[in-house]
């Protein structure tokens, strides 16, 4: 019985791709000395089938590894192969990648220069106006400096100035009061009485009788209030009058209050004090306290010059230069509400 070769199964070859097919090999030299060995013994002794089985078994165990061997180098060449050519196309990707960041990096490289010489081109007349700004801005501190300086120095000297004014001022108001101090004002004394004396002796007659004096007073000049005539006969225009002696004009103002109610042919009249205008303003805002305290009994009031409110009240003395705080007191001690 005579052996032939059998190519194994599974045995493979590369195809023209790259990947392994399935090829069939000659005999390989281990299965050719199998085969003239056995040729060699087998006119000798005659085998049986136990021995055939033995020699295919031994001839597949040695095509197996052989084959295993052959696949073990397939392996390696293989994945070298595959990663040679991962390698390879990695490297192209690389290099493709690499051309376009370039390519963009200088486009953007490009187009930052271009916006740079446009931004240099456009901020030469802005440098060139904030540096006009810059040198008008110092210019400005240094007059924002001088006039700083030259307002404090105003603002002291304004307040110097109203400081002496005010102290002026005082002082004229107290030199016309000086003027006035022995003036007086009658007021009620009907239009046209005066006109057959003169206004001077009519007031002096007047005085004398109405006041029961004991003698007609020495006066120096006598006039009605300087303003148009008016036909109101209620309202007459005021007299004024200045009395010469100290003492006279005491007299007038202490028998004035004492008399009460004053009467002239049967038409009632006043007599004050003279005030400049100022000073009159002055009295004038303290007419409501003294109308609230004139109700309150026991208490005695009077209004100093220029306008300094003196009350008497439970043998307690206060004085008061501003007319709201008076107003207030005057309301507390008349137990009148307040709003």
């Amino acid at each position: 019985m005579s052996l032939q070769h059998t190519p194994p199964r599974g045995a493979t070859k590369k195809s023209g791709k790259g990947r392994p097919q399935m090829e069939e090999e000659g005999p390989t030299e281990a299965s050719a000395s199998v085969t003239v060995m056995a040729q060699e013994e087998l006119p000798k002794k005659p085998k049986g089938r136990k021995s055939e089985m033995d020699d295919l078994r031994i001839f597949l165990a040695a095509e197996l590894k052989i084959f295993g061997e052959k696949l073990d180098t397939f392996k390696v060449d293989l994945k070298a192969e595959i990663h040679a050519t991962v390698e390879q196309m990695f490297e192209n990707w690389k290099r493709t990648r690499e051309e376009e960041v370039k390519n963009q990096m200088e486009a953007v490289e490009t187009r930052l220069v271009s916006l740079e010489t446009k931004v240099q081109t456009e901020m030469d007349p802005i440098r060139h106006e904030l540096n006009q700004h810059r040198i008008a801005i110092t210019e400005l501190e240094k007059c924002a400096a001088t006039s700083a300086e030259t307002v404090s120095q105003l603002l002291i000297e304004n307040q110097r100035l109203t400081s002496m004014v005010s102290k002026l001022n005082d002082k004229c108001i107290d030199l016309e009061g000086r003027q006035r101090r022995k003036n007086l004002r009658i007021v009620g004394v009907k239009e046209g009485s005066e006109r057959e004396m003169g206004t001077r002796d009519f007031v002096a007659d007047l005085l004398h009788k109405v006041l029961k004096l004991d003698h007609k007073p020495l006066l120096g000049r006598a006039h009605r209030a300087q303003r148009r005539r008016t036909q109101d006969v209620a309202h007459p225009r005021q007299i004024i009058v200045k009395v010469l002696q100290d003492h006279e004009f005491d007299e007038i103002m202490k028998k004035s209050v004492r008399s009460g109610q004053l009467l002239f042919e049967g038409v009632r009249f006043s007599i004050y004090r003279d005030y400049s205008t100022e000073v009159f303003k002055k009295r004038m805002l303290f007419n409501e306290t003294k109308r609230i305290l004139k109700s309150v009994p026991d208490l005695k009031y009077s209004l100093l010059y220029p306008a300094r409110l003196r009350v008497t009240y439970n043998s307690n003395v206060f004085f008061f230069t501003e007319h709201e705080k008076a107003l207030e007191y005057a309301k507390v001690v008349g137990n009148v509400p307040t709003d």
